[in-house]
């Protein structure tokens, strides 16, 4: 049933045009390389503070605060530009692994989403006024950096994975060289 969805979203005109341009997926491929580059700097030096390693002369809320939005605008690209490359060769995902652990790991980012928001990313301002950061902000700094780390590695994963050719039912276009 998977399986057949997969198929079928591929099939679609939006989908089976990027997987057909020559140019278009290497430029989404790019962009959701460049939007991944940005947002993991951003993840990574919030994350760095609140874990009292990095930007320690700026307040803990500013470094929270500050870049909540441009984050939030950099996930929204990445999640876009993630949708387009993976739908554009959703059959040949729904056979690669490493795909999968990046989905499963991006699942368990929402959850640390849901259990650390409102204790920690959404009290910063609180955390300016202690002298050491409590278990759970350094719990929640660490995991984060962990999963995200792990989800650009399952990324990179992907494109070394070989679909078994003879499943798939996706039009491909070959280059004979001559």
């Amino acid at each position: 049933m998977l399986l057949s969805f997969a198929q079928w979203v591929q099939a679609t005109g939006l989908f089976s045009a990027v997987r057909m341009s020559w140019y278009v997926y290497p430029v989404i491929l790019s962009l959701h390389l460049v939007a991944i580059s940005i947002f993991g700097g951003m993840v990574l030096m919030t994350n760095l503070r609140l874990l009292g390693l990095a930007l320690k002369d700026r307040l803990v809320s500013d470094v929270v605060d500050q870049l909540r939005i441009p984050k939030r605008i950099f996930f929204v690209l990445v999640a876009l530009f993630g949708i387009l490359l993976a739908g554009s060769k959703a059959e040949e995902y729904y056979y690669n692994y490493f795909f999968w652990i990046k989905m499963s790991l991006l699942a368990l980012l929402a959850v640390h989403a849901l259990v650390f928001r409102a204790g920690v990313y959404d009290k910063a301002a609180e955390l300016n006024q202690v002298k050491k950061m409590p278990g759970r902000v350094k719990l929640a700094a660490a995991l984060s950096l962990l999963l995200w780390t792990c989800v650009a590695c399952a990324g990179r994963g992907i494109g070394y994975v070989e679909p078994p050719l003879e499943k798939l039912h996706a039009e491909i276009r070959t280059i004979f060289l001559r």
